[in-house]
């Protein structure tokens, strides 16, 4: 039985970079693997294990390996703990580590401008790591700027269309992104600017956002303040079944991370991938996003639209509610195409790249 080692210095947050962690974890436990997660809170697993619908009770946690992980440890710390694993997959904070198991990965999740660490140091430690991870085209095209080409592969995230279905839709549109994201600023704001243009021009919606949120209280209130006039509902933290319930009965799903940033200058500001717009794509909703980043190879012409503002989501929103027949279509192709990002493709490419 072979051991792999996996860390991810975001665990706590539960975005959808530690649901992509977790996944390829039980895909390994899957496949014979005996899985350690380098974490030190049982507490923090089990919260994941609600949010996202995984059962995570075979995944063993390893503290010491968090505690070397995630202080500045010796190279002997690092040689010691990492090569008795045959994998170590590392997620990536902007930074490559020196790791010395069989078969080392690194996954970027955010596409950083810059690498932090001496780049003589860099290419050194690039020496030990057998392949570079992406979750998107455009997170490699940015990392690739300052890392050889021929380490990298693109794993898309892993998305579980089986579980989330269409239901009986309802005049709902719905936006799912952490409230607080560490990374990059998701612009719930943008959407009530946009829902209330909508408004004006069509009765009887509403819109639900829901994420993510560890706790700053200002930022539900202000967006609170900001809506208090329109029939929008905000759902912080909603387990697993909440979201599969609100993606299901939605006919619209609305995303603005990356509104009025340069992406060329600020790519890490943009979505880097977007698993909720896929989510919600397997359950019938028709995406109407911002057109950056990772948004862009999700959402095609047949799907959805690619917007550059808030008055833009609103009028192809409005455009698409009174063409029933096209939403119905639109709906439909974007069921198929979410299951290009189907958790079964994730486990299938893992394993062509892994044997």
């Amino acid at each position: 039985m072979g051991r792999v080692l996996i860390y991810d210095p975001y665990l706590d947050t539960l975005g959808g970079g530690e649901r992509y962690v977790l996944t390829l974890a039980l895909s390994l436990l899957n496949r014979g693997l005996e899985v350690e997660i380098a974490w030190n809170s049982q507490i923090d697993l089990d919260k994941a294990s609600l949010r996202f619908g995984l059962n995570l009770s075979e995944l063993k946690l390893n503290p010491k390996a968090f505690d070397i992980f995630s202080r500045r440890s010796g190279l002997i710390d690092r040689f010691n703990l990492t090569n008795r694993y045959d994998i170590v997959f590392w997620a990536s904070d902007g930074s490559l580590p020196f790791l010395f198991g069989k078969n080392n990965l690194v996954h970027f999740q955010v596409p950083f401008t810059r690498l932090g660490g001496n780049p003589a140091i860099n290419m050194l430690k690039l020496f030990f790591i057998n392949k570079l991870v992406y979750n998107s085209q455009f997170t490699r095209n940015v990392i690739e700027r300052s890392l050889p080409r021929s380490k990298g592969f693109v794993l898309y995230p892993p998305i579980a269309t089986k579980e989330f279905l269409p239901g009986k839709k309802e005049n709902v549109i719905l936006s799912v992104a952490r409230f607080d994201s560490p990374s990059h600023l998701k612009r719930q704001d943008v959407l009530i600017d946009a829902f209330d243009e909508f408004s004006s021009k069509v009765d009887g919606f509403r819109l639900i956002l829901a994420g993510g949120h560890k706790g700053n209280q200002q930022i539900l209130d202000d967006l609170k303040e900001k809506a208090k006039r329109l029939p929008v509902e905000i759902i912080p933290n909603p387990s697993f079944n909440e979201l599969q319930q609100l993606y299901s009965k939605a006919k619209f799903f609305w995303h603005a991370t990356g509104f009025g940033i340069d992406e060329t200058r600020e790519p890490e500001k943009a979505e880097h991938f977007g698993m909720t717009t896929v989510e919600a794509m397997s359950a019938g909703a028709v995406p109407i996003v911002i057109g950056k980043g990772g948004q862009k190879e999700i959402v095609t012409s047949e799907v959805g639209f690619l917007c550059s503002d808030a008055r833009e989501i609103a009028l192809n929103t409005i455009e698409l509610f009174k063409n029933p027949n096209k939403l119905k279509k639109m709906s439909k192709n974007a069921v198929i195409r979410s299951k290009i990002y189907s958790t079964e493709n994730f486990y299938e490419k893992i394993r062509k790249s892994l044997s």
